[in-house]
C-alpha cells in the first residue's frame, strides 16, 4: 500500500511539474490543438501520457504522429503497431507517415543518414500540422538529451551557437515540454503508471557518437558531479542568451561594413573588419561565407581562421576558396563571392531540359541564384537602429518581410509541388492550395514551376514575387526581421508582396 501511494505521489508530482513548465514557458495555451511526435520510446510515450492527462482541464485537442523511416525492418513495423495500440488506449487519433530517405548516393553532401532522417521527419510533421491546423508540435526531448547535445558539441569544438544546446521552442510550431525533466524521472513515471514503451535497438550500438556519450561519457561525469545534467542545462541557457546577443552585434556590424555587389558578391571594409574584436571577426566571416554560398552550415573554425590570416590580414591580391566561396583582398576591401565554377554547375543542372528545379538549401543571410529564371534571391537580417529613427523596410512585389521568430531553419528554395498550400497574406488565415492560387491569378501553367518558393519546416513562407504566408509576416511586435528579395525580375499581373 505504501509503495502504491508513493508511486501515485510521484506520478502526480511529475504531472504538476509538467503543467507548471508549460505555463511558465508559455509553450501553448488552453484550448490548443497539438500534434504529438510519438516514436514509441519512453520519452515520447511519457509526453503523450502527460498531455493526455492535461487535456481535459486545458481543453486540448491531441493527435499522435508516428514517422516510419523503415530503417530497422521488422522492428520499425513493430514500433508503428505499438504506437497505434497506445493511441487507441488513450483515445488519441494517430497519423502514421512513411518517409523514404532514398539512396545513399542522393544524400546531400555532408549530411549523415540520421541528420537526413531528422530533417525529413520535421518537414513531415510541419506539413501534417498545417493540414490539421494544429497550433503546436510537441517533441519528447529531455534534460538528458540536452546534456548529451552539449557534450557532443564540446567534443566537436563548437562555439556558443552549438553550446546553446536545444531550445525549449523551435519557431512557432515545435515545443519541448520535457526539456527540464530527466530521463530517470521519465522512467520512474512510466513505471509508476505501469506504462510500457519500446526500446530502439539502434540506441544501444556504439556506432553513433550520441550513444557513446549517453552510455559511456555522461555516466562517468555523473560520478564526479551527480547533478551534471542540471549544470549543463543551466550552461546551455546562459550560452543561448549570449549567442543571441553576439548574433545581433554581428548583424549590426555587417550592415555598417558591407556592401552588396553584382553576381551575389559582398565586399567588406577591411579596416573596419580588423577593428572588431576577434570573436566578431570570426562571426562576420562565417556569416558571409554562408550568405554567398547559400549553405546552411557555416565553415569550420579552421577555415575561418585561414581566411582571416591569409586574406584579411594578407597582401592585396591574396585569395582563397572555402566551402564554394571565393574570398579575395583588393586593397581596402575583402570580397566574398560564390565560386563561379560551382555556381555554373548548379545553374547548368537546374536548366537541364525537362529537369524539375532542385531544392536549394539556403541560410540567412545568403544570396542564391534561382536557375529556372536566372534571378537572384537575397535573404538578409534587418536590425532596427537603436535610436528607432528608421522605419521597417518597405514591402513590394519582390520584397517580403518576415518575423524570424515565427519559423526555423533549414530554409529551402524550390518550385511548387502538387498538394502545396499556404495561408495567403490578407485572407485572414484561410488556407489555399497553390494550384488554386495560381489559377486565380491566371498564372500560365508553364510558368508556375519557374516561380521560386521559400520554404521553412513550418511551411511555405513566400511565393517569390507573388505573396507571403500571413503566419510568418513581420508585424509591429516583430523583434527579429528577415528580408527576402527577388532581384532582376519583373512583377506578374496581380502580384503583391504582402
Amino acid at each position: 500500500m505504501r509503495r502504491h501511494l508513493s508511486l501515485h505521489r510521484t506520478t502526480a508530482a511529475l504531472q504538476r511539474r509538467f503543467s507548471a513548465t508549460v505555463r511558465a514557458k508559455r509553450l501553448f495555451e488552453p484550448g490548443a490543438r497539438i500534434l504529438v511526435a510519438v516514436s514509441g520510446g519512453p520519452d515520447s510515450v511519457a509526453l503523450l501520457s502527460l498531455l493526455t492527462a492535461l487535456a481535459p482541464s486545458w481543453r486540448l485537442t491531441l493527435w499522435g504522429m508516428h514517422v516510419n523511416h523503415h530503417l530497422r525492418g521488422a522492428e520499425s513495423e513493430e514500433d508503428a503497431r505499438f504506437v497505434s495500440a497506445l493511441c487507441d488506449r488513450l483515445g488519441v487519433r494517430l497519423i502514421i507517415e512513411h518517409v523514404d530517405l532514398g539512396e545513399a548516393a542522393s544524400r546531400p553532401k555532408g549530411l549523415s543518414l540520421q541528420e537526413l532522417a531528422r530533417d525529413r521527419r520535421y518537414a513531415a510533421m510541419a506539413r501534417v500540422a498545417l493540414e490539421l491546423c494544429a497550433d503546436k508540435i510537441a517533441l519528447g526531448h529531455t534534460a538528458d538529451d540536452q546534456a548529451e547535445t552539449l557534450i557532443m558539441w564540446v567534443l566537436r569544438g563548437s562555439g556558443t551557437g552549438g553550446l546553446a544546446g536545444i531550445p525549449v521552442a523551435r519557431g512557432p510550431l515545435f515545443v519541448r515540454p520535457l526539456l527540464e525533466i530527466t530521463r530517470a524521472e521519465i522512467l520512474e513515471y512510466l513505471g509508476g503508471g505501469g506504462i510500457t514503451f519500446r526500446n530502439d535497438s539502434s540506441n544501444a550500438t556504439g556506432l553513433y557518437l550520441r550513444n557513446r556519450v549517453r552510455h559511456g561519457l555522461l555516466p562517468a561525469l555523473k560520478r564526479f558531479n551527480p547533478a551534471v545534467v542540471k549544470v549543463l542545462m543551466r550552461q546551455a541557457e546562459i550560452l543561448r542568451e549570449e549567442d543571441r546577443c553576439l548574433e545581433r552585434l554581428t548583424a549590426a556590424h555587417l550592415t555598417a561594413l558591407s556592401r552588396d555587389e553584382a553576381d551575389g558578391r559582398v565586399r567588406v571594409d577591411r579596416d573596419g573588419l580588423m577593428a572588431l574584436p576577434l570573436a566578431l571577426q570570426r562571426r562576420v566571416v562565417r556569416t558571409l561565407v554562408r550568405r554567398v554560398t547559400g549553405l546552411d552550415k557555416g565553415p569550420t573554425f579552421g577555415a575561418v581562421k585561414t581566411i582571416l590570416e591569409r586574406v584579411v590580414q594578407g597582401q592585396s591580391g591574396s585569395s582563397i576558396t572555402v566551402q564554394d566561396a571565393l574570398v579575395t583582398r583588393e586593397y581596402g576591401w575583402v570580397r566574398f563571392g560564390p565560386n563561379r565554377r560551382s555556381l555554373d554547375e548548379r545553374e547548368k543542372a537546374g536548366r537541364a531540359e525537362g529537369a524539375r528545379p532542385a531544392a536549394l538549401s539556403v541560410g540567412v543571410p545568403s544570396n542564391q541564384i534561382w536557375a529556372p529564371t536566372g534571378q537572384s534571391i537575397r535573404l538578409s537580417f534587418w536590425t532596427p537602429p537603436a535610436d528607432g529613427c528608421q522605419s521597417e523596410p518597405s514591402r513590394s512585389s519582390n520584397r517580403a518581410v518576415f518575423d524570424a521568430d515565427r519559423f526555423t531553419m533549414p530554409l529551402i528554395i524550390r518550385s511548387w509541388q502538387p498538394g502545396d498550400a499556404f495561408q495567403p497574406f490578407g485572407m485572414r488565415g484561410r488556407r489555399k492550395k497553390l494550384q488554386d492560387f495560381f489559377a486565380d491569378l491566371k498564372v500560365p501553367r508553364e510558368q508556375r514551376e519557374r516561380i521560386p518558393l521559400l520554404v521553412a519546416p513550418e511551411g511555405i513562407l513566400w511565393l517569390g514575387g507573388l505573396r507571403t504566408d500571413e503566419r510568418f509576416a513581420a508585424t509591429g511586435s516583430t523583434t527579429r526581421t528577415v528580408i527576402a528579395e527577388l532581384l532582376g525580375s519583373t512583377s506578374e499581373p496581380g502580384a503583391r508582396g504582402d
